[in-house]
């Protein structure tokens, strides 16, 4: 067998598992990332075409979700020039973890244990950053509930529905949806964190470096 046959060949299927759990994440994270770095590089229109926006009668009071969006965007006013240059770089960390992923899927000739390096340092780096990115996206989410929570108490109670109960809802909306967002982020963050360890642990290399076999001369 050839080496570069042998470098095509299939990995074990826990290392082809976490290769592809990292595609599936970094895609899906560096979207969301780059998304939200357009938006807030355009920060005055985005917020005025969802202020504009039409929403349906069943959502309830007209006046509840234009609130909501001022309430985000106030939280995000102070913190938008960094914000966007992290999730700059937190999309094009994820595009580094998505080529080295898929290169350790499909190495087309490369060595594997290359690939292996960089998934491995970009993942810690996601990791990191979307840490980060957690903790400011809490402080917006908390502003948010704040605000939810006081549209809501403006709003007559439900046939039947015990206001004791109503009220307990309103006043835990605020850290319900702080912690939404740390779980979002321990979620995200942590499993990149770990398969960022997983794809620099010894065990990974040694499977990675003999598959690769000798170098071609």
């Amino acid at each position: 067998m050839t080496v570069s046959a042998s470098r095509s060949s299939g990995l074990p299927r826990g290392i082809r598992f976490a290769a592809m759990l990292c595609l599936v994440m970094s895609a899906f994270t560096g979207w969301v990332a780059l998304n939200e770095a357009t938006t807030l590089a355009r920060f005055y229109e985005a917020r005025e075409h969802e202020l504009e926006a039409k929403y349906p009668a069943w959502m309830g009071d007209e006046d509840f979700f234009p609130k909501v969006v001022r309430a985000q965007y106030s939280a995000l006013e102070p913190m938008r020039e960094p914000r966007t240059l992290l999730m700059g770089v937190l999309s094009v960390a994820c595009a580094f973890v998505f080529v080295a992923a898929g290169r350790m899927l499909r190495p087309d000739g490369l060595p594997r244990d290359g690939m292996r390096r960089m998934l491995g340092r970009a993942a810690i780096t996601v990791a990191v950053l979307r840490t980060i990115d957690g903790a400011q996206s809490a402080v917006v989410l908390r502003r948010v509930g704040q605000v939810m929570a006081e549209s809501m108490g403006q709003l007559p109670l439900a046939q039947g529905q015990d206001p004791v109960a109503a009220e307990m809802v309103r006043s835990a909306m605020p850290s319900m949806a702080v912690g939404m967002s740390v779980l979002g982020t321990a979620l995200v963050a942590g499993t990149f964190a770990l398969l960022g360890q997983y794809f620099r642990s010894a065990s990974v290399r040694e499977v990675i470096t003999a598959h690769d076999g000798p170098p071609e001369e």
